[in-house]
């Protein structure tokens, strides 16, 4: 078996003996405030107590129903169309009659993500091109009313610019975060390609011309944009986050052909291709190389792997340097060592979470299937 299906399956049954229940993937997260910065540090040096922190991400939902018609679409194995699907009732289970799903996190109780919403229905719509369950493009698009509805889109100086709101009816964004945007043009596109209908791109214009003009010189995504008296913030992860950014463009342009992106994107790929250490591992900001988190050297690498076969550049081997780092620090049993490491110079963060290890999970797929002839990629 090719390596990098052979460490997909493994961290795939990691997942499933660990964290899926009946109809979800859930588990504790590294989460926001106290828990991120000091908790989760905590819980990690002490495993032997009952750590009542289970939660489901509906960003981890998103990722695994995409995950196993990914493990479906390479091995055959009926099991995972089953996962699959089973998630996607979990989803539909767990939606709000008006179309969204409640942020999972305490600290951030009765908000409703941007990041959240679009990832549910990303999910549904992959279920919904495979098995065309009414149900599914139904919850799909409720996500997509209250998107317009409740969350909306703050219109940027020049009036043919867009960026979507981090959160419903907030009024605190600033000027936008551009990674919720690339997001959002994701989302449009598949449904336009789910649909057939292009009244699903027509935020799709504005919202690139928006990332287009506040993209730096470096090729950088900022974190945050200002607005009136908030001067925003430029970086935060910074290659972490681009890279996700990156990957959602291309999901965009693979689908819309819309060629206006494409030098957003070749100056993307520029500045992840500054990301990767020498150890192969994903720096963790953009003033921080001390630190190592796994799923930001997954990101960066398969970022890395598209910009090379989009002939943005030279960057194959750099990729692959960051994917071995990433198989290196796999566990037997298909687990990962540790999340992250170098945490205030000394202390590491063993636990397994589930948003994270789906999003590794989806980036050795891509990797694997990238190896394959283009006729078996379909």
């Amino acid at each position: 078996m090719d390596r990098y299906l052979d460490s997909a399956v493994r961290l795939h049954e990691n997942l499933v003996g660990r964290h899926w229940k009946v109809d979800r993937l859930i588990g504790p997260d590294p989460g926001i405030r106290f828990n991120a910065r000091a908790g989760r540090f905590i819980k990690s040096y002490l495993p032997m107590l009952s750590w009542s922190d289970d939660l489901m991400y509906i960003q981890a939902q998103g990722y695994w129903i995409m995950d196993n018609w990914l493990l479906h679409d390479l091995t055959g194995d009926d099991r995972y169309r089953r996962i699959a699907l089973d998630a996607s009732q979990g989803l539909l289970a767990t939606q709000d009659p008006d179309g969204y799903w409640p942020y999972p996190n305490p600290e951030w109780a009765g908000r409703i993500a941007t990041v959240e919403g679009c990832f549910g229905a990303l999910g549904l719509l992959e279920s919904y091109s495979r098995v065309a369950e009414p149900s599914m493009i139904e919850g799909a698009l409720g996500w997509y009313r209250y998107l317009e509805e409740g969350i909306g889109f703050r219109r940027q100086e020049d009036q043919g610019m867009l960026a979507v709101n981090y959160f419903a009816h907030a009024n605190g964004d600033g000027g936008g975060v551009p990674n919720n945007s690339t997001l959002l043009l994701w989302l449009l596109a598949r449904l336009f390609e789910v649909t057939r209908d292009d009244a699903y791109l027509v935020y799709a214009g504005p919202l690139s011309r928006w990332l287009a003009h506040v993209q730096v010189d470096t090729g950088e995504l900022p974190y945050r944009m200002g607005f009136r008296k908030d001067p925003g913030q430029l970086h935060f992860l910074c290659h972490q986050y681009n890279a996700f950014e990156f990957m959602d463009l291309v999901h965009y342009h693979r689908i819309t052909s819309d060629n206006s992106v494409l030098g957003m994107m070749e100056q993307l790929a520029g500045y992840l291709a500054t990301g990767i250490t020498e150890r192969g591992y994903a720096r963790y900001d953009c003033n921080n190389d001390t630190i190592e988190v796994v799923y930001y050297t997954a990101a960066v690498a398969e970022a890395l792997r598209q910009a090379a076969e989009l002939g943005f550049g030279d960057y194959a081997d750099v990729a692959e340097r960051a994917y071995l780092r990433v198989l290196d620090l796999q566990r037997p049993d298909g687990g990962f060592r540790f999340h992250s490491r170098g945490n205030y110079r000394f202390l590491s963060d063993r636990r397994s979470y589930p948003r994270y290890l789906a999003m590794i999970l989806h980036h050795l797929l891509l990797r694997h299937r990238a190896d394959l002839p283009r006729e078996m990629e379909a």
